[in-house]
């Protein structure tokens, strides 16, 4: 995973040229890691509450604050472990033995939480890159690719989320929905930052491409993708280049409360040890 990392920044420097990767450094600011910090902090809030409703219809009992530690650990997990998945990985293993069905039951309610985020995300995709399209342009092929990953996503969702009551369902999308807004947000911020046009296509196809399991923290693959299908954009390969290298280290940031999630729960378990 690290060597498709490497070899798809790889690419993208041959193609746009090293300085468009390397002027992504250039979108921390104050304003800028404040905002990193809170959009984490509004991830990881609507993240918990799907994994709270969606671990109580396992029948594993989780209070606010466990699920939203749990959250901000799996993020960090996910940013620094292989494939994007390693922090959801373990949540899995942590709950393992809850619920009505050994691993199964945990394994059920964290896809479905990370299933309807990942569908409201190809959603937003498709509507934003159809609204930017022109008849037959190759920016409608885009949108039509993200609108039958959209389907696909959301019809595995549906699955997952079959004998959920409809308020909790409701609570489950509406939530998923924020969280995608907030990434939105704070991708579009990094392209001010970087006193760039603020360009919606990239930033949803950037965050799109972050959800293949490839690579180490979407990095690669976002900075590949969004170069790659720039003139069908209709963007500057660099510039798109350099916003999404800038949105990568946004997104660093803001995971990084989780760290210190996991170096609190581990000083408590040492604590409680024998001696």
């Amino acid at each position: 995973m690290i060597a498709v990392t490497a070899v798809l920044l790889w690419l993208t420097a041959r193609a746009v040229g090293t300085q468009a990767l390397l002027a992504g450094g250039q979108v921390f600011s104050p304003l800028s890691i404040a905002a990193a910090l809170l959009a984490g902090l509004i991830v990881a809030l609507t993240q918990a509450i799907r994994w709270k409703v969606l671990a109580s219809q396992q029948q594993i009992t989780l209070g606010f604050r466990r699920a939203w530690a749990d959250c901000y650990a799996s993020a960090f997990g996910n940013m620094l472990l292989p494939g994007g998945l390693g922090g959801d990985a373990a949540r899995v293993a942590v709950y393992r033995n809850r619920g009505r069905r050994r691993w199964w039951s945990p394994l059920l309610a964290v896809g479905a939480e990370r299933l309807s985020a990942t569908a409201c995300l190809f959603i937003a995709t498709a509507i934003v890159l159809a609204a930017s399209a022109e008849t037959g342009g190759a920016l409608r092929s885009v949108a039509v690719i993200a609108a039958v990953a959209a389907t696909v996503f959301l019809a595995t969702a549906i699955v997952c989320l079959r004998g959920v009551p409809a308020r909790d369902q409701v609570i489950v999308w509406s939530s998923s929905a924020l969280s995608v807004v907030t990434l939105i947000a704070l991708f579009l911020l990094a392209m001010a930052q970087l006193g760039g046009p603020n360009h919606a296509p990239v930033a949803t196809v950037g965050l799109a491409s972050m959800s293949l399991p490839v690579g180490v923290g979407g990095w690669g693959v976002r900075e590949f993708s969004v170069g790659a299908l720039a003139p069908a954009l209709g963007a500057p390969a660099d510039q798109a280049v350099t916003a999404a290298t800038g949105y990568g280290l946004l997104a660093v940031v803001s995971t990084l409360p989780g760290a210190a999630v996991l170096a609190w729960g581990t000083w408590r378990r040492a604590l409680s040890l024998p001696r």
